[in-house]
């Protein structure tokens, strides 16, 4: 049975209809066509099929609403007009926008553009009607009722999914007819509609044309500033200024960091803002703080996380800016108040912008505290204010984010970025960016002890810095600052001076023989293991040496006591190091630790329960069953933490034993020993170099040591011995009543100054968050374990607000036993040099081995010849300040404007610049491929000066291959990769696989709606790199289980509990606002440039 009816599946479309009867139809010599919408793409393709008939006339019609809303009726017929043409020119260009990139394509839009000049076409726009009706007819010259005539009418317009063209075919439905009456019916409708429609006349089109890429050729110097315009978006026209509260510096240098962290603020949801220490974080974070508030609504609410000891410093700022009431504070301990709701504190989803000072405290993802705050900047703002975003801002404040390893960088990034999401240009992936490179750092921290790997570490680090942390990172170093003309002039009419940070100054101190024979003993036996009286720290390492039937239940026995012991040796030699008095201290802990663990051997009764602290009850003097009992009491069972002594392996109790020899030899000999020549050292530099004018022209120290331990000693000998009463002694346990004192002594800022102390002797407590510059000379007493606290304690001297000329930076090295045995020197070099390549410094810090680098991580719209994004900053601001007129022509430039270039080189090379609704890249394609390139590459090839003419535009094969090889990689690399739901990810962690796995397993054995949609949506948070901890909580979830099909049925109700009580913890946005989020704009070209 034969139908008229007809679909768009293959071989039985619009356009194989249209096809067959324009050659079955002899006298075929009219097309008309009412349609919804046109696309002009899919005209040329139908037009081919036609043949060389005399008329074609095409209705289109549009929305009318707008026209409705707009006007009233008596000037409906005016209106209608001119907004017809107005809507049907959005579309044309739209339709040429969107139309696939092909020579092909091109050539059929002007091939309609001549028909409609020519008059062979001839189009008009139904605006008095909603027109939604779509049909064609195919008459002959005079249709009557004895000759043939066709009518199609149903679902499909004249574009590529309508006819049937694009694969796979859109579903449609159509009926055509040839009776008579049928046909004359829609002919009558058909010239009803097109006597009462608006004419498009070829000049019409023409003008439409010209506002396209297929209109109008620019030059590449126009293409050139279009990229820059693009690239720095508000920035270029950027005009922000801030009333600053009274006694506030005016610094251009401040202002500038201002615009550029708002506008990173803006694309990335994040930055860092990592100036170096002492050049005013706080004051540039309350500004941008202001603008955002300003921008985003009366209803934005801040939230500024602090260690604890700089809560006053921020309260006054933001009291300062005005914006304290939109702000709650916590210090970085704390976050789980919020997250339990508690003090007042507002639910996490209230918060709009999240501050979070030395966020380097969060760089490793394993903590608590990390998880907290995650939880916290990942969640949705309840208010999405004026600027309509329902994604936190975050703003991560550190001189040092950088503290270990490229994990740091990696974690901290991912507070404000998600993994599969990444905003950052050329960087599709975080993860799958970090991971080769956290491979190769790991690999070559292995081999640092059997050869040099400084300047690897330092390729690893530049790649990181150019391909991520310039992008989102405002930073300025003293350097960048002092080589600025304008930053210099600005800031010395302000008389403010920055000091030189002097190369590091070495202090050696010389033992006698004694001294020297008893010191490097004593390191062999805290560390080498060939020594016949060598420590074993079998203290720490109780349960490795448990028998098997009792270790099973300690994952990693063996592991976690090799760790602990290794940790303590490590922990012995710094205490060495540091000072013979620390260590001697250490010495007896170790003794009576260690003599208290055999005592439970002797009463058959060892207590391995790491959360009681079992060692620090016995040192007061608890008994073992007071010790048990006070066990019971907080809910261990006995049977957990209590064991025989025959429990463990006979090996054990003759390690305690030896390590109990040992140190009671060591306590002894070092009893014995009464000199000490590092205090020696230290104590004749104290008035011969220390305080020798004018070297030290305030008559300040500083003094730095990480043993608290050390500092008693020195305080001690320091007041007694030498009889100094201008000592300060400052530790964790006294740091807040101190304030003041500190303050009004140390503080060149504070309105108060006393000269009561001239010695500050403190830990790192006062490392981060205090100024202490009326003092120049710092002294490191022994080195951090983190070399970074080396430039956070220079910061503390180092800062606006300085008199000094020069800052002066002692070091008491380890020696070269004591380092070769815990890597001190070698460790702080290769950490601070990867900061040097990373984040640019302003001085050696550690080492006159450190190379230093000066990077500028920021814009402004100053002179500048040294940083290349500053120069072309200022480049497209001159524009728009001398030529307004250009610069918005440029700025209008049409998406896919292109040009061919003849300049004698890059010949075969294309850059094509690709965007969507997620983000922009930069590809260069070449005969070898294509491949993303960062901005300042694709500038390389773009620049060009404004006399320079383009090409002829040919060797079109190779600009379209090279045009759309880019696309088809950004679609793969940005719109496919957005796909969360796919099963199979390679670029997931093992952790994050197995997660998603046992998710899946969940939803196939359990039957529950519900359930599917939590699970659902965990995945989707899992792959698309959300959350850290989330993913590993599910493999642990897994790991109970183990893949147990019945054992899952059965547990169905506590597995929905806790699936259901993970997605409340980890909720980042409702499942239609997350679907939405993923779906990403189809990938547009915004320009493209070939060689030829």
């Amino acid at each position: 049975m034969s139908t008229k009816f007809f679909n768009n599946k293959l071989g039985n479309t619009l356009f194989d209809k249209l096809k067959g009867i324009a050659s079955e139809m002899t006298t075929f010599d009219r097309f008309l066509a009412v349609v919804g919408f046109f696309r002009s793409s899919g005209y040329f393709k139908l037009r081919k099929e036609l043949g060389d008939i005399s008329e074609i006339k095409i209705l289109v019609g549009i929305n009318i609403d707008d026209i409705f809303r707009k006007h009233n009726k008596a000037l409906l017929m005016f209106a209608n007009e001119e907004k017809a043409k107005e809507l049907y020119q959005k579309d044309f260009k739209e339709d040429i926008v969107n139309a696939q990139y092909s020579h092909e394509v091109e050539e059929g839009i002007l091939q309609m553009c001549d028909d409609l000049a020519s008059g062979r076409l001839q189009m008009r726009i139904d605006a008095q009607n909603s027109l939604h009706a779509k049909f064609y007819l195919c008459l002959p010259q005079n249709h009557s009722e004895h000759s043939d005539g066709w009518v199609i009418m149903g679902s499909s317009n004249i574009s590529d999914s309508g006819l049937g063209i694009k694969q796979p075919p859109q579903y449609e439905l159509n009926v055509a007819m040839k009776d008579y009456d049928d046909v004359k019916y829609c002919s009558d409708e058909f010239w009803t509609l097109w006597n009462e429609a608006v004419p498009l006349t070829a000049d019409d089109i023409d003008s439409y044309k010209k506002k396209t890429y297929l209109g109008y050729q620019p030059t590449p110097y126009e293409l050139y500033i279009k990229v820059l315009i693009d690239t720095f978006g508000d920035q270029v026209e950027d005009d922000f200024s801030i009333q600053l509260p009274d006694g506030v510096k005016d610094l251009k240098y401040q202002k500038d960091a201002v615009i550029q962290g708002y506008q990173m603020l803006m694309k990335h949801n994040g930055l860092f803002l990592a100036d170096v220490v002492g050049l005013g974080k706080t004051m540039i974070a309350a500004m941008i703080a202001k603008r955002f508030i300003e921008a985003n609504g009366k209803n934005t609410n801040v939230l500024v996380v602090y260690p604890p000891a700089l809560e006053e410093n921020w309260k006054n700022t933001f009291k300062l800016f005005g914006i304290l009431k939109k702000t709650q504070f916590i210090t970085n301990g704390s976050l789980s108040m919020i997250l339990e709701g508690r003090n007042q504190y507002k639910d996490k989803e209230e918060f709009d912008l999240i501050i979070v000072d030395e966020a380097h405290g969060f760089r490793s993802d394993n903590s608590g505290k990390y998880d907290e705050l995650q939880k916290i900047c990942k969640s949705p703002c309840a208010n999405v204010g004026l600027l309509r975003s329902s994604q936190k801002k975050v703003m991560l404040l550190s001189a040092t984010p950088l503290n270990n390893r490229p994990d740091d960088l990696q974690n901290q990034l991912l507070l404000f970025q998600n993994s599969q999401s990444c905003t950052i240009d050329g960087i599709p992936n975080l993860k799958a960016f970090f991971s080769p490179l956290i491979l190769a750092y790991n690999k070559l921290m292995r081999e640092r002890d059997k050869r040099s790997v400084t300047e690897e570490v330092d390729g690893i680090y530049e790649k990181i810095r150019s391909k991520v942390i310039d992008k989102v990172t405002v930073r300025r170093t003293r350097s960048n600052i002092l080589n600025d003309a304008d930053y210099c002039a600005d800031i010395a009419s302000q008389g403010i001076t920055f000091p030189k940070i002097l190369p590091p100054n070495e202090l050696v101190y010389l033992m006698d023989a004694d001294t020297s024979k008893l010191f490097y003993k004593t390191l062999a036996s805290l560390s080498d293991e060939e020594e016949p009286d060598h420590l074993t720290y079998a203290r720490y390492r109780a349960v490795e040496y448990l028998k098997p039937k009792y270790r099973a239940k300690y994952k990693n026995a063996e592991h976690i006591g090799q760790t602990l012991a290794g940790i303590y040796r490590v922990h012995m030699v710094k205490r060495l190091e540091s000072s013979f008095y620390a260590f001697k201290k250490s010495l007896h802990t170790l003794l009576r630790i260690t003599t208290d663990m055999i005592r439970m051997f002797e009463e058959d009764k060892v207590i391995i329960a790491p959360d009681l602290k079992v060692k620090d009850l016995q040192a007061k003097g608890l008994e073992l069953d007071q010790i048990i009992e006070l066990a019971l009491e907080k809910g261990y069972s006995e049977d957990d933490i209590l064991y025989q002594a025959d429990a463990f392996d006979p090996a054990f109790i003759e390690m305690l034993q030896n390590d109990k020899r040992v140190l009671e030899q060591l306590n002894a000999d070092w009893d014995k020993e009464n000199d000490d020549p590092k205090f020696d050292e230290f104590k004749s530099k104290l008035n011969d170099t220390f305080f020798k004018k004018p070297l030290n022209h305030t008559g300040k120290l500083v003094l730095f040591s990480e043993s608290v331990e050390t500092l008693t000693y020195l305080y001690d000998r320091l007041t007694h011995e030498i009889e100094r009463s201008d000592v300060l002694m400052v530790t964790a346990s006294n740091r807040k009543r101190l304030t003041e004192i500190i303050k009004s002594n140390f503080d060149a800022n504070s309105e108060r100054q006393d000269n009561r102390y001239n010695i500050i002797i403190t830990s790192d407590v006062l490392a981060e968050g205090v100024n202490l510059h009326r003092s120049n000379v710092i002294v490191n007493y022994d080195s951090p374990w983190n070399a970074t606290r080396l430039m956070q304690r220079i910061g503390r001297v180092n800062r606006i607000g300085s008199v000094a000329d020069c800052i002066y930076n002692f070091m008491f090295y380890p020696s070269q036993q004591g380092d070769r045995e815990i890597r001190l020197y070698k460790n702080a070099l290769i950490k601070l040099q990867s900061f040097h390549s990373a984040f640019g410094e302003d001085a050696q810090i550690y080492s006159k081995e450190e190379i230093v680098k000066e990077f500028k991580i920021f814009d402004s719209n100053v002179k500048d010849n040294i940083d290349k994004k500053i120069a072309l900053l200022r480049e497209v601001r001159e524009l728009y300040n001398t030529n307004r007129k250009l610069y918005h022509k440029i700025k209008s430039l049409p998406m896919k404007s292109r040009v061919m270039r003849d300049t004698g080189k890059h010949s075969g090379k294309s850059v094509v610049f690709v965007s969507s609704s997620v983000k922009t890249e930069f590809y260069l394609a070449t005969k070898s491929g294509v491949d993303i390139i960062d901005f300042l590459d694709a500038v390389k090839y773009l620049k060009a000066k404004p006399e320079e003419q383009p090409a002829v535009f040919d060797s079109e094969a190779l600009h379209y291959k090279h045009v759309n090889a880019a696309l088809t990689k950004y679609t793969a690399e940005h719109v496919e990769a957005a796909d969360t739901a796919t099963a199979n990810r390679t670029d997931l962690d093992k952790t994050s696989l197995e997660a998603n796995k046992f998710l899946r397993t969940v939803k196939q054995v359990i039957n529950d709606s519900r359930l599917n949609t939590c699970c659902d949506t965990l995945i989707g948070y899992i792959n698309e790199g959300i959350y850290a901890q989330l993913p590993r909580f599910i493999k642990a979830l897994s790991r109970e289980y183990k893949n147990d099909r019945m054992k899952i049925k059965q547990d169905e109700y506590d597995i929905q509990t806790r699936i259901n009580g993970l997605l409340t913890e980890y909720q980042t946005m409702s499942k239609e606002e997350h679907h939405n989020k993923l779906d990403i704009s189809d990938p547009q070209i915004i320009i493209s440039e070939t060689f030829i």
